[in-house]
């Protein structure tokens, strides 16, 4: 195999597939990154069994062939080198790359020991503004439990129906909810997607203007440009989300969103070895406190719109930071009906495309 790629190109597609390729393989090809040249443009490609990286860069082929070379030492060459074309050249089983003055000489990994990758094919399939996923991702996942002892709630339920998808997210303690429009079929599937798959997808969005989405058996791909990447499903049945959404919320607090993000985290400074921040909701606006008996305690107003009963509320500071940072728009309401259920987090405008539910502490 003889290719030629230009470098910062070069760089880029080996740093995507190497978010999919596992740091601590068990089998030696597990740590690699595919080349595959037996077409027009470059295939780059690497996997952790769980999740697959694709890439198709536009390269010069010298010579057909393919290699598979050590990822981790491959990431930080492709890092490291100087500007100018990346000409790689595979014989036997060792690669040279040359870039400028740089030379380089790996030796490849066994390519029959690397897994094939597969494809889910059929319906549903439809595509997403990859914008708009990307926000709705980052908003939604957040919430995703990282204990791998309910590996359901580490995913993210991706239920999608005619024209529209709706990505839901829950640790038992928050929950998140965005709906987005999609050109998918008329038929309605659910389908648990690993969060960090997700976020993954994401990223690979940056820059492009769709992302092609396929909802397979048991497998998901994303597709954004030249980037596509796959994901094993999470078995085990998604709570139902939509009982534990309160139907009356008599309580709303309206507040600018970046003043009572700032005060939450300055207050919850102190609110030391999982402490709440306490809301004192009242007609002019949010008290906030927190105190730590060996430390000291804060206070912090926050000016605002206030209706219903005067009521004091507390929560997990870090969860209330994550849904403020996810509501999009300079104002935030934050309804309850009283502090002991779930309260809701959303932006004034926004009555249907995203909310943030988040368990009260309960108050000593």
């Amino acid at each position: 195999m003889k290719v030629v790629i230009e470098r910062d190109r070069f760089s880029q597609a080996v740093g995507w597939i190497l978010r999919s390729v596992s740091a601590r393989a068990t089998l030696p090809a597990l740590g690699g990154v595919l080349f595959d040249a037996s077409s027009a443009a470059l295939r780059l490609a690497g996997t952790d069994l769980e999740l697959s990286g694709e890439a198709e860069v536009e390269a010069k082929i010298e010579e057909a062939g393919s290699a598979l070379l050590p990822g981790r030492v491959l990431g930080e060459i492709a890092r490291s080198l100087p500007d100018g074309a990346v000409r790689i050249v595979v014989s036997g089983s060792e690669a040279k790359l040359t870039c400028g003055a740089a030379e380089f000489t790996l030796r490849t990994l066994p390519i029959e020991d690397f897994p094939a990758t597969t494809q889910p094919s059929g319906e549903p399939a439809g595509s997403l503004p990859a914008e708009t996923f990307a926000t709705a991702v980052a908003q939604v996942t957040r919430a995703a439990s990282a204990d791998e002892a309910r590996p359901v709630l580490t995913g993210t339920l991706v239920d999608a129906t005619e024209g529209k998808v709706t990505l839901v997210s829950t640790d038992s303690y928050r929950l998140a909810v965005r709906s987005i429009a999609w050109t998918g079929p008329a038929e309605g599937v659910k389908r648990v997607i690993p969060a960090r798959a997700l976020a993954e997808a994401a990223r690979a969005a940056d820059g492009a203007e769709t992302v092609e989405v396929t909802l397979g058996e048991s497998q998901a791909s994303f597709t954004a440009g030249a980037w596509r990447l796959t994901t094993r499903l999470i078995e085990g049945e998604f709570p139902n989300w939509t009982q534990l959404v309160p139907a009356e919320l008599p309580h709303q607090l309206r507040l600018d969103r970046a003043a009572l993000t700032e005060a939450v985290r300055r207050v919850g400074i102190l609110a030391q070895s999982g402490s709440a921040v306490k809301i004192e909701f009242a007609t002019d606006g949010a008290k906030l406190l927190a105190a730590s008996q060996d430390v000291g305690d804060a206070t912090e107003l926050v000016e605002g719109k206030f209706e219903g009963e005067p009521l004091t509320v507390a929560f997990n500071p870090q969860y209330l930071l994550d849904g403020l940072n996810a509501v999009e728009g300079g104002e935030v309401v934050i309804a309850v009906r009283d502090g002991l259920k779930p309260a809701l987090v959303r932006a004034p405008e926004d009555q249907e495309g995203f909310v943030y539910l988040i368990m009260p502490v309960r108050i000593q």
